[in-house]
């Protein structure tokens, strides 16, 4: 059966905008993307391969490294947690989609604390040989893929729960 466009991008239009709040495009988006990060299979081969390659002053170094870097994670969510619950109690009652804009404040008061918080040096620039650092492109390559594609599955889960509303 084919599905008539018109339609199709009527209905698209009339379910994004029933909804008329942004901030549930990307509190929900961003809720059901950290979700699947946390649930979905983490393939530790890559970052067991890249590990070996490494030397023991490597391996403290990168060790460091990760736990500056979920001690930022760690901290921008617990920023983003305590503006997400000061918006919700003295301004949500203002607003008719509060729990959307608590859940956008929380995540992206985490996202931008990450990027924006000054880290250490990359572990690329302590890597020495063409192994290390092959190693170390195929983690950020698969990382990358898994955040964007977390992305996706979450912008569709925000779909279907706007479809499901507005039948």
């Amino acid at each position: 059966m084919l599905i008539n466009h018109h339609y199709f991008l009527f209905y698209f239009y009339k379910m994004t905008s029933l909804l008329e709040c942004n901030t549930c495009i990307v509190g929900i988006t961003l809720l059901f993307a950290s979700v699947y990060m946390s649930f979905i299979k983490h393939d530790d081969k890559h970052f067991v391969k890249f590990y070996d390659t490494l030397n023991e002053e490597q391996k403290l170094i990168y060790s460091v490294i990760v736990l500056e870097r979920v001690m930022i994670y760690v901290t921008g969510m617990i920023l983003g947690l305590i503006l997400g619950v000061y918006y919700y109690f003295w301004y949500g009652h203002k607003h008719k989609y509060k729990l959307c804009s608590f859940l956008a404040i929380i995540y992206l008061t985490k996202l931008g604390f990450y990027y924006l918080y000054p880290k250490s040096p990359l572990m690329l620039y302590y890597l020495e040989t063409k192994e290390q650092t092959d190693a170390w492109a195929d983690v950020y390559t698969i990382m990358k893929s898994k955040w964007k594609h977390s992305l996706t599955v979450g912008f569709f889960g925000y779909l279907l729960i706007s479809l499901s509303m507005n039948k």
